[in-house]
Formats: structure tokens, C-alpha cells, sequence
């Protein structure tokens, strides 16, 4: 059994993840959350806290030789300006990251986007980007990088562009091929899926980044 830390349990993916962690080598798992939830599986508990105060805060947790699974993200209408977004969507996770390093965790799995790049003029993904240069400097045994497309699921909160645009990219999607096959949508459910395959395996690269065609064509036999 390995202890598993899920940081991002409410978000779109973080919920697949969650509902996917069943096997025994997940136990415990530890959901962090800002707000409360019911744990979905009897294995998992929930620890409710404040990130900014992550580590001044007391978990008697146990983490050595231990996971971390980081979903975190939010958009820049729901941050509210560009500064918190960032505060989100890279200095966060990059203050989590930092705190499993420090107390053993061994494999360090990570939800991007496509087309990271620290270097990018577009808020985004420079901010994404410069996430992942945060979690390769801290030399984790082992990183997992995931940079998804658009992610097509049902989220637990309403969002309208989404909503109305998710329709056209399914219908869209024969379309994403050749240089653009990058770009096609994928589902949450299976980026889920090959965070909890990856998490589970016992060996991988030192640094794993997966861009987002690998994500499509996953099967669970093939990585």
C-alpha cells in the first residue's frame, strides 16, 4: 500500500481521479480540499484546509515512498484578475509540490495544458508552463506530466461557454488531425484514468510528459 495525496478533489478531473483511486496500493488516500466533501470510496478520508497556510498547518500524515496526485486549476474568470490566476494555477502548485518533496513523496503526477511554455506571451500557458519548471527543479524520483486539449465532462459547476461549446468540438473532432490532432478534445474521464494507471505502475521515466495526441490514443495496455 502507498499513501496518496489528491490535491484538486472538486475539479473535473480531480472527481474522476477520486472515484478511480479503488485499489488497496492507494491506501490511504488523503483528499485536500478547501471545501467539504464526501469521499467517494471507504478508503479515501478528507482533510479540509487552508493551501495559502499549508505549511504551518499540523497533518499527521505519513507520506514517504508516498504519491501526489495534482489537479489543481481554475480559469481566469473564476480567479478574478491575472495575479490570482496565477496564484492558482502556478504558485500553488508549486507550494504543494514543494511540501510532498519535503516529506518523501516519490512520484509526483501533474495535470498541464497543451501547448505549456514558460516563454509564451499568452497568460496561460506561460502560467502553465512555468508550473512545470517548478515541479522539475524540485527533482522529484519521478514526474508525470499531463497536457491535455479542451477536457469534455460533466462538470459540477455550470459553465456556459462550455456547455455550448462542447457540443461543436464532438462534432468537431474528426477534424483534429495531422499537426492539429494536438489540439482535439479529450475526455476528463480518460486523463483520470491514465493518472491513476501512471500512479499505479511501479516504474516509469524520471520526467514523463505527456502531450496531448498520447493522451488520445491511450489505451490501458499501451503505457
Amino acid at each position: 500500500m502507498t499513501a496518496t495525496v489528491l490535491i484538486g478533489a472538486t475539479g473535473l478531473i480531480g472527481q474522476n481521479v477520486a472515484s478511480r483511486l479503488s485499489d488497496d496500493r492507494f491506501a490511504p488516500t488523503w483528499l485536500l480540499t478547501r471545501r467539504p466533501l464526501t469521499p467517494p470510496l471507504p478508503h479515501q478520508r478528507v482533510r479540509v484546509l487552508d493551501f495559502a497556510e499549508l505549511e504551518n498547518q499540523t497533518l499527521d500524515l505519513e507520506l514517504s515512498d508516498g504519491i501526489l496526485i495534482c489537479t489543481l486549476g481554475t480559469t481566469l474568470r473564476r480567479a478574478g484578475s491575472k495575479d490570482a490566476f496565477v496564484a492558482v494555477d502556478r504558485d500553488l502548485v508549486s507550494q504543494v509540490a514543494h511540501w510532498a518533496r519535503d516529506r518523501g513523496v516519490r512520484h509526483c503526477l501533474a495535470v498541464s495544458s497543451v501547448g505549456a511554455n514558460a516563454d509564451s506571451r499568452n497568460l496561460y500557458l506561460r502560467t502553465k508552463g512555468q508550473a512545470e519548471q517548478e515541479l522539475i527543479a524540485l527533482n522529484f524520483p519521478r514526474l508525470t506530466v499531463l497536457r491535455p486539449s479542451m477536457l469534455l465532462g460533466e462538470r459540477s459547476e455550470f459553465r456556459l461557454l462550455e456547455r455550448l461549446g462542447t457540443p461543436v468540438l464532438r462534432a468537431l473532432t474528426p477534424i483534429f488531425s495531422g499537426p492539429l490532432r494536438r489540439y482535439r478534445p479529450v475526455q476528463a474521464a480518460k486523463v483520470a484514468s491514465i493518472l491513476v494507471h501512471q500512479a499505479a505502475s511501479a516504474s516509469g521515466p524520471v520526467i514523463d510528459i505527456w502531450e496531448s495526441d498520447r493522451i488520445s490514443r491511450w489505451q490501458p495496455d499501451t503505457d
